[in-house]
């Protein structure tokens, strides 16, 4: 293998060593005519009002999750008023965990590496946090974060993954730029 050919190969290595580090992908958007300057209070909403079930993954991170929500509203000037109080925006979250699989690397025969075909596979968790901030009177989503990320080996580092999540997520509250 030529000396170029190797360099190259190290930089494909290097940006999937990278991509791998970045664990979270987070999209923000929100309602185009959403008035954020209104929004001063919040509550957390009880997902039975619009017909949904508490999943056992959010009802296991809920006591980390609302927490931390709570925190970031509260630093971007917002005040939490309790559930049964009129609030200017209700928070919805919904977390999903899946299996998945993908194809990983093998070695070809005098060409190098190839992709896909029969090779091993990896299998990993991956979890979807959806946050949703929505104005409960006209029952409009004002701003939601979609966060996915593979899922690490232990509940306690995935508590703490949540937790990362809301706070990178919410960190583009109001979002800057609108996410396609």
């Amino acid at each position: 293998m030529t000396l170029h050919r190797r360099a190259a190969w190290l930089v494909v290595l290097l940006l999937l060593v990278y991509a791998g580090c970045s664990s979270l992908d987070v999209k923000t958007e929100q309602h185009p005519s959403a008035n954020f300057s209104r929004y001063k209070t919040f509550s957390f909403a009880d997902p039975a009002d619009i017909g949904e079930a508490r999943t056992a993954d959010e009802a296991a991170l809920q006591e980390r999750i609302e927490p931390a929500i709570s925190k970031q509203l509260q630093a971007k000037g917002l005040r939490q008023v309790d559930q049964g109080q009129r609030a200017d925006l209700a928070v919805y979250y919904w977390v999903n965990v899946q299996s998945m699989q993908r194809r990983a690397w093998r070695s070809g025969y005098g060409r190098g590496p190839t992709y896909g075909g029969s090779g091993p596979t990896h299998s990993f968790r991956e979890g979807t946090l959806v946050l949703d901030l929505v104005e409960p009177a006209e029952h409009e989503p004002a701003w939601r974060a979609t966060i996915i990320a593979p899922l690490k080996g232990t509940r306690a580092e995935n508590l703490d993954l949540a937790v990362e999540a809301v706070e990178e997520a919410l960190a583009d509250y109001p979002s800057r730029k609108v996410s396609p």
